[in-house]
Order: C-alpha cells, then sequence, then structure tokens
C-alpha cells in the first residue's frame, strides 16, 4: 500500500485520513496537540463544558452532499441528535427587536411590523433567502473534476434564482441596507454575523439555518471530532499526538515525508497539510516555494479580512435568552477595537451537555481582524504578564455590559475563560489568529485553491483556507478533495461519486 502522512488532525485532516483509508491507502495522521479537532474544540473550565467552535453546523438534513459526507466520517452518525434552533438570533436596536425566525413566514411578517414602510424591500430580503435555500451546492467533488451533468444542474439552478445571486454576491450588508428606512432592520443586517463579508454569505448561513440543514449535533464539538478519530483509527489508521511537525522532507522536487520537532522521521509517499497555509507554506515549507495568489491575501488585511475574536465564557444562572442576543452597550476597547454592540450565546439549548446545578454557559464572540491580532501578539511576546491582565480586564468590563443590559444577572455570573486571536494562533498555527478563511467582497470574491504547490510533487494542502469563506464543511470537503487528487494522480476511479459513501475500494498496489 502507497503511504499518505496528514499533518494536522482537525476537520480537514481527520476526513483526508479516513477517505484515505478507506481507498486503501496506509495513513499516519500527525497532530502537535495532545488532542485531536484543531479548530473544531471544547475545553472544561470549572466543571462546565465550553464549547470553542460549534454555532450551527451545515449539513444537518438528511441527503444532501455535506449530510452524506458528515456521516461518511462519522462526525453524525443514527446515534447523534440534531437540535434546531427557533432562530438565528434576536437583534435589539433603539429598543426594537428584530428576530431572524427559522419559520421565514413568521420573520418576514415581524420584520413588516416593526417597519410597515419597508414592507417591499422586507419581502424581497425573504425572498432570496428562499432562492438561495433552493441551491445546492456541490461541495462533494472540487470543480475541476465535477460531472458535466453535475456542472449543467448546478447552472440550472442558479440560473433560476439568477437575480438573488446577482444582487448577494456584489453587495455588502452595509450597501444592501441602504434599501431600507428602518434603523432596526438595518442594524439586525449589518450585524447578523461577524466580518465585513458580503450580503450572500449572511443570507447563506441564514437560509441554512431557517432550513433544518444548520442545526447543532447535541455534545457539540469535542464528541463529534471524537467520533471521527475513532471512525479513522476503526479503519485502521494511525495516530500519533504530540508530534510537532518541523519540516516537510523534500527530495528531488518531491515531497517524501515529514521531520518532527523531537527529531523522529517519517517516510511516506504522498503528503497532505491540512494546516493553516500561511504556516505551511512559511514553516513546514521553510518559504522555499511562493503563490502570489495567497501570499497577496495572507499580507493584505485590509482587502482580504480573515475573522478572529476575543471569545469570552461565563457561568450564568440557567434562563431563558434569545440565541444569540445582540445588543447596543456603552462602548469599550478590546484591544485597539472599540466595540458598540454585543452578541452573547446562551447554551442552555442543549441541556445535557450545559446545563449543571441550576447553571449554564454563555458565549460572548468579539471581532477581531488583522491588526488586533498583531496587537495580542505583541502584547504576548513583550508581557506575557500584561497580556493576561488586560485579558481579565476585558471579561470583567463585557460581564459589566452584560449586567447592565440584564439586572437579573447582577452576582449570579462568573468568569470562565478568555481566549484572544493569539490563543488560536498558539494552538493551532492559526495565521492571524483567525478560526474560518478569508471572507470574499466587492474587492476579494470568491477563492478556490487546488492545494497544490508548483515545483512540489506528491504534495497536498487542505483545509478551510483551500476555499472562502471557510468554516467546517469546507474543511471537511477539501479534506476529501485533497485525497480525490491523488486518487486521480494514482490513476484510480474518482472517489466517493454524488450521493455515494464510499465507493467501491480499491486496494492499491
Amino acid at each position: 500500500m502507497k503511504k499518505i502522512i496528514v499533518i494536522g488532525a482537525g476537520i480537514s485532516g481527520l476526513t483526508a485520513g479516513i477517505y484515505a483509508r478507506q481507498q486503501g491507502f496506509d495513513v499516519l495522521l500527525l497532530e502537535k496537540n495532545p488532542s485531536v479537532g484543531g479548530l473544531c474544540t471544547g475545553w472544561y473550565r470549572d466543571g462546565h463544558y465550553i464549547d470553542g467552535c460549534i454555532h450551527w453546523l451545515t449539513g444537518t438534513n438528511d441527503g444532501n452532499d455535506v449530510n452524506i459526507m458528515w456521516k461518511n466520517v462519522d462526525a453524525l452518525n443514527e446515534n447523534v441528535n440534531i437540535i434546531q434552533l427557533n432562530s438565528w438570533g434576536t437583534f435589539e436596536y433603539q429598543g426594537k427587536k428584530v428576530t431572524f425566525w427559522s419559520d421565514l413566514e413568521k420573520a418576514e411578517k415581524e420584520w413588516k411590523e416593526v417597519s410597515p414602510e419597508d414592507k417591499k424591500e422586507i419581502h424581497h430580503f425573504f425572498k432570496m433567502v428562499k432562492d438561495i435555500q433552493s441551491v445546492e451546492l456541490p461541495l462533494d467533488m472540487p470543480a475541476s473534476i465535477l460531472p458535466f451533468k453535475r456542472l449543467l444542474k448546478l447552472g440550472w439552478d442558479v440560473l433560476k434564482v439568477w437575480p438573488s445571486y446577482l444582487i448577494t454576491m456584489k453587495k455588502s450588508c452595509e450597501e444592501y441596507t441602504k434599501r431600507f428606512k428602518s434603523p432596526a432592520i438595518k442594524w439586525a443586517i449589518t450585524h447578523a454575523q461577524p466580518g465585513a463579508g458580503n450580503l450572500y454569505s449572511m443570507i447563506f448561513c441564514y437560509g441554512t439555518v431557517a432550513s433544518g440543514n444548520g442545526g447543532i449535533p447535541e455534545g457539540g464539538s469535542k464528541p463529534m471530532v471524537e467520533r471521527m478519530k475513532n471512525k479513522f483509527l476503526s479503519l485502521g489508521g494511525e495516530l500519533k499526538l504530540n508530534s510537532d511537525v518541523d519540516h516537510i522532507l523534500v527530495d528531488k522536487k518531491k515531497a517524501i515525508g515529514v521531520f518532527l520537532k523531537n527529531g523522529e522521521e517519517y517516510l511516506a509517499d504522498y503528503v497532505v497539510s491540512a494546516l493553516d497555509v500561511n504556516y505551511t507554506m512559511g514553516t513546514l515549507l521553510q518559504n522555499k516555494y511562493h503563490n502570489k495568489k495567497l501570499d497577496s491575501r495572507f499580507y493584505d488585511y485590509k482587502n482580504h479580512p480573515a475573522p478572529s475574536c476575543c471569545l469570552l465564557e461565563y457561568e450564568i444562572n440557567d434562563i431563558e435568552l434569545p440565541i444569540p442576543y445582540s445588543f447596543e452597550c456603552e462602548p469599550f476597547y478590546c484591544g485597539k477595537d472599540l466595540i458598540s454592540h454585543l452578541t452573547i450565546r446562551s447554551r442552555r439549548y442543549d441541556l445535557n451537555t450545559y446545563v449543571k446545578d441550576g447553571k449554564t454557559t454563555l458565549s460572548v464572540l468579539i471581532d477581531q481582524y488583522g491588526e488586533s491580532y498583531k496587537y495580542w501578539s505583541h502584547l504576548y511576546r513583550e508581557n506575557v504578564q500584561e497580556y493576561k491582565r488586560l485579558k481579565e480586564k476585558l471579561a470583567v468590563v463585557v460581564m459589566n455590559k452584560i449586567i447592565d443590559k440584564i439586572p437579573t444577572f447582577k452576582g449570579n455570573i462568573k468568569i470562565l475563560d478568555v481566549a484572544t486571536p493569539k490563543t488560536l494562533n498558539r494552538y493551532v498555527n492559526a495565521s492571524r489568529g483567525a478560526y474560518m478563511g478569508f471572507l470574499f467582497n466587492k474587492k476579494a470574491n470568491m477563492f478556490t485553491h487546488n492545494g497544490e504547490v508548483k515545483g512540489l510533487k506528491n504534495f497536498v494542502m487542505a483545509g478551510q483556507w483551500m476555499q472562502c469563506p471557510g468554516g467546517l464543511p469546507l474543511a471537511l470537503s477539501e479534506g476529501k478533495f485533497a485525497i480525490q487528487r491523488i486518487c486521480k494522480k494514482e490513476k484510480l476511479s474518482i472517489i466517493f461519486s454524488h450521493k455515494e459513501e464510499p465507493a467501491r475500494k480499491k486496494q492499491i498496489k
């Protein structure tokens, strides 16, 4: 059997390992941390489970491409309960509440009550949500090897709702809201998701949750990646934790293995890096290869934003709250950024996982970007104690803002944990501390990369950075794509065709 080394046991690396084993490759999966999951992770503080990733998961409806893949890697299965939220969030501005109900008819009716003068535009907004809901994007195969019939169907599906695509792909949320008169609806649309992305991205996310295809697997991130790990091991894959790769071994312009920081060396026929692309190119490949398409994005923070965050976790009394709930607050500084609103997310939707002794966890995610990462990274490097002090100060400031909004929390809220963009960089080598890939906007359209490095054979990159805007479903897809590309090079039948997981296994000689 030919051997593949996969670097990084996050969603993409685990997926690549599982698909490679199903196709008959010998697979060694290397992970620098003591547990798998990468950015899809969770941990415990004071007896509470904290989920560091999943707010909702694309692909929870049976039968679509992403759902089939999630089930193939055992992230989802018949024993996993899917929790469906009744809304994508409530956004309060100047005393008026706008809720993105999962019931689109209910949401449209309520929005019209909030702003009767915007009746026509509100109806058009929800039409666009339904239009974009109707198109299933092909995420099971790279576009370059997608069968003609699939391409034709996709083209026809998009053509039928082309006006909605044309409007949403070319406009930012801020530009689009100029059509509305209601300040509350403008504020809701521009604050519905983190980031300076475009209208399409926001509507796609809302439509996914509203359709039920964006549910939450009970137990959250950690149990999900553990199921994937166990699937990989059950297929005979080899996993080495606490194995930090120093660099990729190259001989005669071909990747032949890896060298670990502990001095160990492993050889293989193929190497797949499922890590942050900038880290892969700059560190693992020792900055010997360059790609203008990638470099221009990683080093242009303004035109190519990638979202990071400060994530604050609290223990609160177990009470009903909208999920999530976003509201204005007195401005405060997070690093160097002036913040004037908070989005809080109670985790009580999963009683078995997050509620303990009448208490539950509350998450607050504060947007941070490239320049913010520089601030936190510099502070950590120059003065760790000051870094820790400012993290704690931030948690106290935010806690008081929450109490100002919800006075009943006074005396009933406790700080559990604080993570910054530097935290993400430390644990998973994330450039800019980003938790997702590049956003797309007017200056940065849809981005895809085939994972290959010019001048280097038998090497493939995987992970969410290969397609914007990243996220779990694209990490899943790109892990599979990496193995499909290797199979194509090996002249094997392209594995796992549409709606078939897995296809026949073919032993590699």
